[in-house]
């Protein structure tokens, strides 16, 4: 199974033209479209979305993940082979492999340097989603070994973030991205809620010098529409959300990778 990703949209051939290159290869290869419409050119945010999604993808599954505003650049094209589930990841080393790299392990590393597996010998300096990790993963899906693409490599590139912890009472974290209902999702796990907070209670949200009161829940319609609500959400992690509404906005949040300080209301 070849789990495509990737942040080209849906408007344009780029994702058709990929996936005809694969079952070229392969014409019995299964690939699932998870994502293509994401924040564009932004590995962080990109790798929280790719660590959430491929817990629910069976053993074996090739993540093929293309965000890549260094296209054609210095930076490599690599295969992530991981120690746990038998996941393969092909990507560009830029950091969107760091909590894949984190949560399941290294067992291989391989910059994709072997041309025989690209889909032209005069590939796109602009487009290595089509030449390159698009034709890797569908030969993966084959049977071919990982060494065959290219040469080992020891490290890749991995971006800091806010590791969430508990401190003075409080869980402190990261706001990392925003679905499409406007909800917001931090990098806080649930169960580190769970060892503060119990359901019903008021907490406080902290950030950028703002303040709001939200009620610790497990469902949206715990609260009135309109009322904001913090709970575990369906990956594992705490969500802010409003139930019926947008919590973005109410927010006032332009952008993510803001911390974030949740902490139980006293009286």
């Amino acid at each position: 199974m070849i789990a495509f990703f990737t942040d080209w949209g849906n408007d344009s051939y780029y994702v058709g033209v990929c996936k005809a290159v694969m079952k070229t290869i392969n014409k019995n290869a299964e690939i699932i479209d998870v994502l293509h419409d994401t924040r564009k050119f932004d590995p962080k945010i990109n790798a929280h979305i790719l660590y959430r999604f491929s817990k629910d993808f069976p053993e074996g599954t090739i993540f093929l993940s293309v965000i890549d505003a260094g296209v054609g650049s210095s930076r490599k094209p690599i295969i992530l082979k991981a120690k746990k589930r038998n996941f393969y990841f092909v990507a560009p080393d830029n950091g969107l492999l760091t909590l894949v790299a984190e949560e399941y392990g290294i067992d291989k590393l391989i910059e994709i340097n072997n041309e025989k597996y690209y889909f032209r010998k005069r590939y796109s300096t602009t487009f290595h989603g089509r030449d390159i990790f698009s034709p890797v993963a569908a030969y993966l899906s084959k049977g071919v070994p990982i060494e065959e693409f290219g040469s080992e490599i020891n490290t890749i590139n991995l971006f800091r973030y806010k590791a969430p912890e508990i401190k003075n009472d409080a869980i402190e974290g990261e706001i990392i991205f925003f679905d499409t209902f406007g909800n917001v999702q931090t990098n806080i796990p649930a169960e580190l809620g769970e060892t503060l907070f119990k359901k019903d209670d008021e907490i406080m949200i902290h950030f950028e010098n703002k303040k709001f009161k939200a009620y610790y829940e497990r469902v949206f319609s715990d609260v009135l529409p309109g009322e904001l609500l913090i709970h575990p959400e369906s990956s594992g992690y705490l969500e802010i959300a409003i139930n019926q509404g947008n919590a973005k906005e109410f927010l006032e949040l332009s952008s993510e990778g803001v911390e974030v300080v949740l902490r139980k209301e006293t009286y």
